[in-house]
């Protein structure tokens, strides 16, 4: 279902971007002086897109990286957990596609039209992946129910008891709960057959527990690799391990990068993933540091896919995700602060 690009064509495919990318004013003074890339040297040559200069240069805080006008476009936030959220913006042509690629994920993992889809996925805030999960179930054509994780988790078990979802998408913190609240009133879910999840990992643990609430006989899956950033990076099918996807080469050109070494990574070695989406041109992703660390396996997939497979290997950054959300160390020793503050306090107090 997801055409596979030789070298030769994503090269093809990355300099068409480039050439793009230049009539923004932000990538016109970023890559001032450098030529264009025609091959895999002069393309790794071009520097790194960081998240502070996204942060920096999207709409609406500048309009430097657009090579549009924002009229007639959709805007979505990644991150924000500290007020540090980064805007994107795309054409609704380019939205289209991103959810074109997600609903080829979804069918993959036995997503079909016979299905009933809980969408718990968080709405609001300007996160896109409540609107993606309703535009991919629509594609694939499924009942969906749009439920949603902003309500108490007690009224979303309410809501799939009522309706008896075959499906459901969300993260994996709100099946936790949901696995809780199911196993102390001793709710079950004859007809769930599979799990969705995205956002964060799974460990062995969590879908141990999972299951245990919500039925043995669930199936889970991730739902993709994506971000608001730069769209579907990965998909599984039925033979990737659980952190393990394949890449769209169509779509996406992603790098393992040695940054300190400044050089790619070997098959099988483990670095930085460098992000550019080969689709997206009103406000273009080259090189961007995602802020994950994965490696290309080398080996082939027992599917048959030949499109390569990418196993994830943790954030690359001072970060981490905690129910979707980026946060950064420094928050989290803020936190440390403000708790042995509120402790000490407490202890004074007492002891008066």
């Amino acid at each position: 279902m997801f055409e596979c690009l030789d070298d030769d064509r994503r090269l093809e495919y990355a300099r068409a971007l480039w050439r793009t990318a230049r009539a923004a004013p932000f990538y016109g003074r970023k890559y001032d002086g450098c030529p264009e890339p025609r091959d895999w040297s002069a393309w790794r040559a071009l520097p790194p897109l960081t998240r502070q200069e996204l942060y920096d240069n999207a709409w609406p805080r500048s309009g430097e990286m657009l090579t549009q006008p924002p009229e007639g476009m959709i805007v979505t936030s990644t991150g924000g957990t500290t007020g540090m959220a980064r805007y994107t913006v795309l054409t609704h042509g380019e939205w289209d596609r991103f959810c074109d690629e997600q609903a080829r994920a979804l069918r993959l993992i036995g997503v079909g039209p016979s299905d009933r889809v809980a969408n718990l996925l968080v709405a609001g805030s300007l996160w896109p992946s409540f609107l993606g999960g309703h535009e991919i179930i629509k594609r694939i054509g499924a009942l969906h129910l749009p439920i949603s994780a902003n309500i108490p988790v007690e009224t979303v078990l309410r809501f799939c008891r009522e309706f008896q979802p075959t499906v459901m998408m969300s993260l994996p913190t709100l099946f936790i709960f949901l696995a809780d609240l199911a196993l102390k009133d001793g709710i079950t879910f004859p007809e769930l057959r599979l799990i969705g999840y995205a956002g964060e990992h799974m460990s062995p643990a969590v879908r141990d527990h999972v299951r245990r609430g919500l039925g043995d006989q669930v199936k889970i899956h991730a739902l993709a690799y994506t971000s608001a950033d730069a769209g579907l990076m990965g998909y599984q099918c039925t033979r990737c391990a659980p952190n393990e996807y394949h890449v769209p080469t169509a779509f996406q050109l992603i790098e393992t990068m040695d940054m300190e070494r400044d050089r790619p990574a070997e098959p099988g070695e483990t670095g930085e993933l460098l992000v550019t989406n080969l689709a997206r041109r009103s406000q273009p992703i080259i090189r961007y540091r995602i802020g994950d660390r994965g490696c290309f396996t080398g080996a082939p997939c027992p599917c048959g896919d030949p499109n390569p497979l990418l196993g994830l290997a943790g954030r690359a950054g001072d970060d981490f995700k905690l129910g979707g959300a980026y946060i950064s160390m420094g928050t989290v020793e803020q936190w440390r602060e403000l708790v042995a503050a509120r402790l000490l306090d407490e202890s004074v107090t007492e002891a008066a």
